[in-house]
């Protein structure tokens, strides 16, 4: 008769873990971001075959469904021309024009001030102005809504009626243009005064300039890119409508990377030179899921901070040998800000922590548990760690010294594996010895009809070495193997979504020299000697500022770690020193219990290390951070389940941070979410 399967009741902490990742998630996509993209893009080019390169656009009045049947016109105004760039191919601190014409015709548009509106465009740093004057260029803001046409348009009255076709042109400097947006004011009749209601109005491409090798009919159906993702834009200053500095390049390289092997002779690229291809890949898939859009760049990074979440509730679980301690570093990781800010960032960072995070819990299920029996199951956790191991490194070429650090862990889960190699040897060679001595009966005759005979001490000895044999060769070439070759197949494999964009980043499109195995070295070197064209700011500070938004309401998006986060991390420090301390002195030998605090200790000193020279230094200082927290997790488990007065204390010094947790994570919310807020009020906190 079959056994009857009982699932195990889970304890309260597991139950809290799940609802607190549930919201976790819930939370964290949630406030992602916009969700609307923009659509394929368009290179605006100065000159084509020495003639001015043109879009023209005919714009026109919406239309609505009339109560008796049709379709009635509704009249507007021209309030606003909003376009989103994806680059602007000129030298770094050079900057490019964009300019649009207004007509009454197709066949002549007006070149006077009145009719023309010229802005300059500075490529990701301020041009120099002149002695005694200003600079007049505005901040290109790549992917994101800018209005460089602003002040003229909203100077005048235009009717759409009037003023039908618009040209757009690049006079100095080619821009990339992912989506211009042409926006009305609706009117109360034909003739009639504003209404303060705004709509998109509907254009199309009238005429272009088409390319030495293609129809006008091609032309036009190309250029359609600019419009083929017409929606509002929101002139929202939060983050959850606009990308930060820190991810602008990867928008560039992201954009570079839809675009294939079309370039422009020309034309100087700017990208992400710190991140290497894996991480890069993965964020520009969620692009290819959600749209070239901040939710769709921020996807993979918030699955990756959610993955951190669950991994560690089992890592801290599995090293203090409780739940409690799992859900206490899953509690302070959730509130820790970090997480959120992390989350929200469209950068390959997270990824990249959370696949080294993989690796560890790997690699520490094999140092606590080791293996049963040398099978491909027993070496799964094994194969897992190399392979994540691999992506880390292959996400920022830096994760490779904290890569040697899990190495060094799993040395010490092999000398464990031997070490009880040696102990089961021992205990079957006593076995066999006092077999021979005849202290054991032998049962190899007297076996019962249909039951299988004993092993001799011979026997069990040579099964002992057999097994271990097994188990001491599948361990570190399961490991290793899936480490090394898992790293050249991912650097080679995702090398290839990112190749048109590293060429045009490291070498010259025109004429490229760079084989795979030179962009690859170049791509994992990122991580020592790139440069983020920029990232600016000090990631030590407690506060690194993301996006800081203008005018009267406005948001500003910071990284913050909740100080309450900050002092458990430096309390389970102290517990860690404190373990140490007591573990030596009553000589409990240099066992799980000892390596379960020093391995994060050492973890810290090794992230903080390269955290000074690696140039996705954020992503170490976050990693120290989780070091700390686990060994915060730890000091919970061991004073909260102590008995007497100091367990006592132990739970209401929880309680208490807990709670003041809570409302550090609730205080840091207007950074870590975006919000826009009044301006006076921004600026006194």
């Amino acid at each position: 008769m079959m056994a009857k399967f009982r699932l195990k009741k889970p304890s309260f902490f597991t139950i809290a873990f799940f609802v607190l990742a549930f919201v976790f998630l819930a939370l964290g996509l949630g406030t992602l971001g916009n969700v609307h993209g923009v659509g394929k893009s368009y290179e605006l080019m100065t000159m084509q075959d020495s003639n001015a390169f043109e879009v023209i656009f005919q714009v026109k009045n919406p239309e609505k469904k009339a109560k008796g049947g049709g379709t009635d016109t509704v009249y507007c105004n021209l309030h606003e021309v909003y376009v989103n760039l994806g680059a602007i191919y000129t030298e770094a601190g050079k900057t490019a024009e964009i300019r649009l014409n207004r007509s009454s015709s197709s066949s002549s548009f007006n070149s006077g001030d009145n009719y023309r509106y010229t802005t300059k465009l500075y490529n990701l740093l301020p041009e120099t102005p002149e002695e005694g004057k200003e600079s007049t260029a505005v901040n290109g803001d790549i992917g994101n809504w800018i209005t460089p046409f602003s002040e003229k348009i909203r100077s005048g009255n235009y009717s759409v009626s009037t003023y039908q076709y618009y040209k757009l042109t690049a006079p100095s400097g080619n821009l990339l243009v992912n989506e211009i947006v042409f926006v009305g004011e609706i009117l109360t009749g034909s003739g009639g005064e504003g209404t303060g209601e705004y709509c998109v109005l509907p254009a199309t491409v009238y005429k272009t300039t088409p390319l030495s090798n293609e129809s006008n009919d091609q032309a036009k159906a190309r250029a359609q890119a600019l419009i083929d993702s017409q929606h509002m834009p929101s002139s929202s200053q939060s983050s959850f409508f606009r990308f930060g500095e820190e991810e602008v390049a990867t928008v560039m390289t992201v954009t570079q990377m839809g675009l294939g092997n079309t370039f422009g002779a020309s034309n100087v690229y700017y990208g992400d030179t710190v991140y290497n291809s894996l991480g890069t890949s993965l964020v520009a898939f969620g692009t290819f899921i959600f749209g070239t859009s901040p939710f769709g760049y921020r996807f993979f990074p918030m699955l990756a901070s959610f993955g951190v979440l669950v991994l560690g509730f089992f890592l801290a679980k599995s090293v203090f040998k409780s739940d409690k301690a799992g859900f206490a570093f899953a509690l302070v990781y959730a509130l820790c800000n970090f997480s959120f800010g992390f989350g929200h960032l469209g950068t390959p960072l997270m990824i990249g922590v959370f696949f080294l995070v993989a690796s560890l819990y790997g690699a520490w299920l094999f140092y606590a548990n080791g293996m049963k029996k040398g099978g491909l199951t027993d070496a799964l956790p094994l194969v897992l760690s190399g392979l994540c191991g691999a992506a880390a490194i292959c996400t920022n070429g830096a994760m490779i010294i904290p890569a040697a650090f899990i190495v060094a862990l799993f040395a010490l889960g092999l000398v464990k594996q031997i070490r009880a190699r040696r102990a089961a040897l021992d205990v079957a060679i006593e076995e066999a010895e006092a077999e021979e001595a005849g202290t054991v009966a032998a049962r190899t005759d007297e076996a019962a009809e249909g039951e299988q005979a004993a092993p001799t001490g011979k026997q069990k000895v040579a099964a002992v070495l057999a097994e271990y044999r097994r188990k001491n060769t599948v361990a570190p070439a399961a490991f290793f193997t899936s480490l090394i070759v898992g790293a050249l197949l991912f650097s080679l494999l995702f090398l290839l979504p990112v190749y048109y964009a590293a060429i045009k980043i490291f070498d010259n499109p025109a004429s490229p020299t760079s084989n795979i195995f030179y962009l690859t070295s170049k791509l994992f070197a990122g991580g020592f000697a790139g440069a983020n064209v920029l990232a600016e700011g000090n990631p030590w500070l407690p506060v690194y500022y993301l996006f800081r938004g203008t005018g009267e309401t406005y948001a500003v998006t910071a990284l913050v770690m909740n100080g309450v986060a900050a002092l458990a991390g430096l309390a389970g420090i102290a517990f860690a020193i404190y373990r140490i301390v007591m573990i030596c002195k009553n000589g409990e030998g240099f066992g799980e219990a000892f390596v379960s605090v020093v391995l994060p200790l050492v973890g810290i000193a090794v992230s903080l290390i390269v955290a000074i020279f690696a140039k996705g230094a954020m992503a170490f200082i976050l990693l120290a951070y989780l070091f700390a927290f686990l060994l915060a997790a730890g000091a919970a488990e061991f004073f909260g389940g102590a008995e007497g007065k100091v367990g006592k204390a132990a739970k209401i010094v929880c309680i208490t941070g807990i709670v003041m947790l809570a409302v550090g994570f609730l205080l840091f919310a207007i950074f870590t979410f975006s919000l826009p807020l009044p301006a006076g009020f921004m600026n006194r906190f």
